[in-house]
């Protein structure tokens, strides 16, 4: 099996540390498991592949100008279909073209459909609005137009949750075409959480610090849980804008002393990160459209620990009430304080929630798993490698 992976999204550094660039990881290291001979064309590398994507040939794509007006940026990135399109003629055949949905790209589907070969288009954010809402969308009507062509030469398209397919079908190309097939994680590489036979214990996240991910809910908790006086520290994986606010809160109600901040990690850091950590939590603000799949919340259930989220889109279908976690209403701080509070004042209870955890991710949510069902999807037919199913 011979596969194109394409991402064009210069803002993703594909053997980089960001969550996208381990989302795009982990699918191939699980096509690579399966069996498949893996040609990548990216357009933002990030350096050298990690140990186990060296066999993957790396096909970088031209640099797009590094231009102050991103109208400029964006017209190059259009152009740029039109060589990406040469670029698979000169390397094919495949068996399978495997498109990460980026702003300006259609070359890999466009190709797809004219070899009449098997194709995914995977998107993982409604981006055109992601880009009009916190940044700046040059072209809006290319951008449409680029969208609405990817999606009508798609074979196969993939929304990473039910509020990424709401808005893909929305255009009606891409009705009856749609799957939900939501991220995972690699279990192997996280071992379970042993329970804490003393305080303090400790409240984890994990992300990017972005306002979008509820940080300051939960550092607006944790101050609560201090003034009850419960024994308890804080850590948080990651870096991002909100990195001195966040300090600087903490250190006004004099907590930085207990409180851990890692800044960004590479990858293979996380698991030993969380091992360290009792109750993990992804405190997500009340958005219009929920659409995120969260890799965090796989993570933290990976590494067998319990999860204490926003009630908010599917994260219920996620976090099960009771039994692998607790979920609380978003941009609520006393109620997360007290779900926290719960599960700080019983060890027994983050045990029995961490461990079904773990099970729930071994048994629906193996990377492998995912990619599996993708390739069923796509009606192409690989060979495992191995006998483990996670």
């Amino acid at each position: 099996m011979k596969v194109a992976y394409i991402c064009a999204d210069p803002g993703i550094p594909v053997f980089g540390n960001k969550g996208a660039s381990i989302h795009i990881q982990e699918v191939m290291q699980a096509l690579l498991r399966l069996g498949a001979e893996i040609t990548l064309f990216a357009q933002r590398p990030g350096g050298e592949p990690p140990a186990g994507l060296r066999q993957v040939r790396v096909v970088p794509l031209p640099a797009l100008p590094a231009a102050t007006q991103e109208t400029t940026r964006a017209r190059a990135a259009l152009a740029a279909n039109e060589m990406l399109i040469a670029t698979l003629d000169a390397a094919g055949p495949f068996s399978l073209v495997y498109e990460r949905y980026s702003l300006w790209s259609h070359a890999g589907m466009s190709w797809a459909a004219r070899s009449g070969t098997p194709s995914v288009l995977e998107v993982n954010a409604p981006l055109i609005e992601e880009q009009r809402r916190y940044r700046t969308l040059p072209l809006e009507d290319e951008a449409l137009a680029t969208l609405e062509t990817a999606i009508r030469h798609a074979a196969t398209i993939i929304g990473v949750s039910e509020g990424v397919k709401n808005w893909l079908e929305s255009f009606p190309a891409a009705r009856g075409k749609v799957h939900v097939v939501e991220n995972g994680v690699d279990p192997a590489r996280f071992s379970v959480k042993k329970p804490a036979s003393s305080a303090p214990v400790s409240i984890g996240f994990l992300g990017t610090l972005k306002p979008w991910h509820g940080l300051n809910t939960l550092i607006d908790a944790f101050i609560l849980l201090h003034q009850r006086q419960l024994p308890v520290t804080l850590s948080v994986i990651g870096h991002g804008p909100e990195f001195e606010p966040v300090r600087e809160k903490l250190n006004s109600h004099g907590l930085l002393p207990v409180s851990h901040f890692s800044g960004a990690v590479a990858h293979d850091d996380v698991p030993p990160l969380l091992a360290e950590i009792d109750i993990a939590v992804a405190p997500y603000p009340q958005l219009e459209n929920f659409y995120f799949s969260p890799l965090k919340i796989y993570e933290y259930m990976a590494a067998g620990l319990p999860v204490v989220a926003s009630r908010i889109g599917h994260l219920d279908q996620l976090v099960k009430e009771g039994e692998n976690g607790l979920l609380v209403p978003p941009d609520d701080a006393r109620a997360l304080s007290e779900a926290l509070t719960l599960l700080i004042n019983s060890p027994t209870m983050r045990s029995a929630m961490g461990l079904a955890g773990r099970r729930q991710v071994e048994r629906n949510h193996s990377w492998l798993r995912v990619v599996k069902r993708i390739l069923s999807l796509a009606n192409v037919t690989a060979q495992h490698k191995g006998h483990d199913e996670i």
